[in-house]
């Protein structure tokens, strides 16, 4: 598949971006559009942790000790491991921002880290 510009202006954009830095025009545009696709992800995941902890006690009862994925506010799957959730929820929903986290009481910290909350001893 070929993705092209229409917009005439932001075409003219990158071409001159591309000259000034002297790179090619699609590793112009690969950077921008990654750095747009990473900004939609941390504030999905913002979004994601803020709901994470307004339903916190809910979860705690539904689903303690275990590990949650949470999906556009709502919770899509569930384990006990989290292993096979990740491979779940990235069979179901590919690269799109869902947040999995343990549901622990007390609570604990989140963490994002490089694509992915750290969630190391979380339920151990």
């Amino acid at each position: 598949m070929q993705i092209a510009l229409k917009e005439p202006t932001l075409t003219k954009s990158v071409e001159q971006w591309a000259k000034e830095t002297k790179r090619p025009v699609e590793k112009i545009l690969e950077t921008a559009v990654q750095a747009y696709f990473d900004d939609m992800e941390a504030e999905a995941i913002r979004s994601e942790t803020k709901t994470f902890w307004l339903i916190h006690e809910d979860l705690l009862r539904t689903y303690p000790n275990q590990y949650i994925a949470l999906y556009q506010g709502a919770v899509v799957d569930h384990d006990q491991e989290l292993a096979p959730l990740e491979k779940r929820v990235r069979e179901h929903f590919g690269l799109l921002p869902v947040l999995i986290a343990p549901v622990t009481s007390p609570p604990r910290e989140l963490k994002w880290i490089g694509g992915r909350i750290d969630t190391r001893d979380a339920l151990s």
